[in-house]
């Protein structure tokens, strides 16, 4: 029996199908890894992949590109959505992470052309202060960023995009 030394990484998985699922149950497709989007011919680079902002460091150690990696990206008719998850059953670092997000959001990060949903999961989210605090200062910055609550709230979501604009 292979032994685990990091449960986050399980329940990120977990948590990480569960979105998928919902997704995919919604009518829409949700791209995660390389082989997704080369089969739907579309651009890591925008998408999956974003650039830090211009006047943070750009290369890493052994001189590649460093790069931030969203959780998903539903593609429409026009543009998509970028998804970034954070998933607590239990409180831990995965909370404060949201604000170093905040930041990459009020720099940029992200740009203009896809909308980006920030959507919440886990039996703690209503628990988390910093989910609560992310959201207001959200708010408050007149950040284009739609905050979802859970799995209901995310499917509900979908469906009332399906009924505006469909997929891809």
């Amino acid at each position: 029996m292979t032994k685990h030394n990091h449960g986050a990484a399980i329940s990120g998985r977990q948590s990480q199908r569960k979105l998928t699922e919902a997704t995919l149950e919604s009518g829409f497709q949700i791209l995660r890894n390389k082989k997704d989007f080369e089969k739907a011919e579309i651009d890591e680079w925008g998408t999956r992949y974003h650039k830090p902002p211009a006047h943070w460091k750009q290369k890493t150690a052994k001189g590649k590109q460093r790069k931030f990696e969203a959780d998903g990206f539903i593609p429409l008719e026009e543009n998509g959505i970028i998804i970034e998850q954070k998933h607590t059953d239990k409180h831990g670092t995965t909370e404060e992470k949201v604000f170093y997000d905040l930041e990459k959001i009020r720099l940029g990060v992200y740009g203009k052309k896809h909308k980006l949903w920030y959507v919440f999961t886990g039996a703690e989210i209503h628990n988390t202060q910093p989910y609560k605090e992310f959201e207001k200062q959200v708010k408050l910055d007149k950040l284009d960023v739609k905050i979802i609550w859970g799995l209901a709230e995310y499917k509900s979501q979908l469906k009332k995009l399906k009924n505006t604009k469909g997929e891809k």
